[in-house]
């Protein structure tokens, strides 16, 4: 399994998981809620033009028969992931394509933003 996770810093010193920001005493030895120890789950932008991505996207596009599953549209398609996986080992999400293939959906861009804005996708902590 592979994680989104970068040793990088930012202008602020402070750590990244891939692009996320990590606040130093958020991570610390203080017990905190777990919803709290994850961090935002952000952009992941850079990762979707990995050939693994394309590939695994080519699969789910297929699978749906290249329309999106709400409105049978065919125009500007995207796949969405049913729930994000945040692994705590690791300390970061798990890559796009590391997801077994139920949990993701061939969208129109229409039916994405709008599933955007009324839900919020589940992030399981394992």
């Amino acid at each position: 399994m592979q994680i989104n996770r970068y040793d990088t810093t930012g202008n602020t010193g402070k750590k990244l998981i891939g692009r996320y920001r990590r606040d130093d005493e958020q991570f610390g030895e203080k017990a905190l809620d777990e919803a709290e120890l994850v961090p935002p789950h952000g952009s992941y932008g850079h990762l979707l033009f990995d050939p693994r991505w394309q590939s695994k996207r080519s699969g789910i596009m297929a699978r749906d028969q290249s329309c999106c599953v709400i409105c049978k549209g065919v125009d500007e398609l995207q796949v969405h992931h049913r729930q994000y996986h945040y692994v705590r080992e690791a300390k970061g999400f798990k890559v796009p394509w590391d997801y077994p293939d139920h949990l993701l959906i061939t969208l129109c861009k229409s039916c994405h933003q709008r599933g955007h804005s009324k839900f919020k996708v589940p992030i399981v902590i394992i």
